[in-house]
């Protein structure tokens, strides 16, 4: 059933929506909460959370991609989920992949008045359009999917030194791009 259809049901009420969600989406959902959370528990609470989210939210809204917005549901909570658990501590690679990650995105008090996070969501796409397939593919696995970069490595053949000089150049060009664009101060 494509997305359309599951968006119908939900318009419906129709508690089959949430069955075809699952059979379309669920093994991505666990794949992202999975890259984030290490206890099984943790990552079904999040994904069920998502559904719920997704079915409270649909109607009214209406997502374009059912499949980003749940997505998006999901990394959400189990973002939450990740803050609660470790509160004070910061040793997880997913801490890492976020302090990165920082380096290049303005911080929130710079950008609160010209910057909405959607905004933000769309300049830095527009700015993943303009790069090398590999780099943005391996952009996104890391700061979307939270992979590390030994597992991006390993999908792509590649050296985990070179996923993390693809990382490295692309935040780079980031920062280059959003500074240019006068995002960000500096």
């Amino acid at each position: 059933m494509n997305d359309a259809s599951i968006i119908q049901l939900f318009f419906e009420r129709n508690e089959q929506a949430v069955e075809e969600m699952k059979n379309s989406y669920e093994r991505l959902c666990f794949y992202i909460a999975g890259n984030i959370l290490s206890q099984k528990e943790d990552q079904e609470e999040c994904v069920n959370s998502a559904y719920m989210d997704v079915w409270s939210s649909i109607p009214p809204n209406k997502p374009d991609n059912l499949k980003t917005y749940l997505c998006r549901l999901v990394k959400n909570c189990a973002l939450n989920r990740k803050k609660y658990n470790t509160a004070a501590k910061r040793n997880s690679d997913f801490s890492v992949s976020l302090d990165e990650l920082a380096e290049c995105i303005p911080d929130r008090k710079s950008i609160d008045e010209r910057l909405s996070d959607e905004q933000l969501g769309k300049v830095i796409s527009s700015f993943l359009r303009t790069q090398p397939e590999k780099y943005r593919k391996v952009f996104v696995r890391r700061y979307w999917y939270s992979e590390t970069v030994e597992d991006i490595a390993r999908f792509y053949g590649m050296n985990a030194k070179t996923a993390a000089t693809y990382l490295f150049r692309m935040r780079k060009k980031l920062k280059a791009f959003l500074q240019k664009e006068g995002y960000i101060d500096e």
